[in-house]
């Protein structure tokens, strides 16, 4: 039995060293959390009278590889970075609420998140930071990312820790924000990932569809909800299908690392 036990503790402690719970890479500077593998409820649960059709019925997923996920959403200064050294001239532009690609009409600083950039846009600069540090870097798919907001319980108690719509005039005593705002500049959830709800609506990978039914491929699921979402929208299981090619002012996204 004490063999046993000496045998799982040694094996633990391998496990933690293969996967420490944070990394930083230093291209940009962005810190990632690991999220292992494992089985979670995705959508909503029919007694929820909040969520929408699409986001039901809920369904196990089992997600069977580990992934690092990063911290915050991609900011303006690690996108600058991005443009600096690539030289990067978007090839399609269709924008809403956006003076040009990653430039709003409103003003932000370089720590909040990049918004007004479409899809191919989150995709090239993920393409550009696995080149750098040789290692797949991706957008989440859309069972990725849920599966992280659910396993951190990001969608719960989130009155007075997100930035979501603070009334007409936009500024509220809640969160002090009209539009975007500094990233992590609310409580993390229990895993260490910041604004997974609010500030900004993220990118995925997956196209969207309806749950068990065949998926267009026109277009792609973004979560989490943002700075203009209402607060029945800030849940795990909340998605919008959206066009690809178009930037929206409330929409940003951030990064996954593959082992």
């Amino acid at each position: 039995m004490r063999y046993l036990l000496i045998l799982l503790l040694l094996f633990s402690a391998q496990m933690l060293w293969a996967h420490p719970n944070t990394w930083t890479e230093k291209v940009t500077g962005i810190t990632f959390i690991y999220i292992p593998p494992g089985c979670f409820q995705m959508g909503c649960k029919a007694k929820n009278k909040n969520c929408y059709f699409d986001e039901k019925p809920e369904r196990k997923v089992c997600i069977k590889r580990g992934f690092w996920i990063s911290k915050t959403e991609i900011t303006i200064s690690q996108w600058e970075k991005f443009v600096k050294e690539t030289g990067y001239t978007p090839k399609k532009k269709d924008l809403w609420g956006c003076e040009d690609t990653a430039k709003p009409m409103f003003k932000q600083g370089k720590d909040h998140p990049v918004v007004c950039v479409n899809w191919y846009d989150a995709h090239a600069f993920a393409e550009w930071l696995s080149k750098k540090i040789k290692r797949k870097v991706k957008l989440p798919t859309e069972e990725e990312w849920e599966y992280a907001c659910k396993l951190g319980k990001s969608d719960e108690a989130i009155d007075d820790n997100a930035n979501f719509w603070s009334g007409f005039s936009g500024r509220s005593e809640r969160d002090g924000y009209r539009e975007t705002g500094p990233v992590c500049s609310f409580k993390p959830n229990s895993l260490g990932i910041c604004d997974l709800i609010g500030n900004a609506w993220e990118w995925t990978d997956s196209w969207y569809g309806l749950p068990n039914l065949p998926t267009p491929k026109e277009r792609r699921v973004v979560k989490g909800g943002g700075w203009e979402s209402k607060k029945k929208v800030l849940r795990c299981s909340a998605r919008r299908g959206l066009s690809p090619e178009r930037n929206y002012d409330s929409v940003g996204f951030r990064i996954v690392v593959l082992p």
